[in-house]
């Protein structure tokens, strides 16, 4: 994570709003989640919030980068 986090700062972009992500809903409509896609040079990091602290992150509007990345629940996914 710290490697994603050195990366957008040395890009500038730490501080931008993480506009790309979707939030996870199963068939019976329970969300689990929201799944945030940070660009970087080469590639897309996929990042997860777990519900339900997934809501507490959205309540504000749209995060930043800095914030999604910073975020105690957040999980990197490969």
């Amino acid at each position: 994570m710290q490697q994603v986090i050195k990366k957008l700062e040395s890009l500038k972009r730490l501080n931008e709003k993480a506009e790309k992500f979707t939030e996870i809903i199963d068939e019976n409509f329970l969300q689990h989640g929201v799944l945030f896609f940070i660009p970087l040079e080469k590639y897309e990091v996929k990042i997860l919030i777990p519900a339900p602290h997934h809501k507490a992150i959205l309540q504000n509007g749209t995060p930043t980068f800095k914030q999604v990345l910073n975020h105690k629940e957040a999980m990197m996914l490969k």
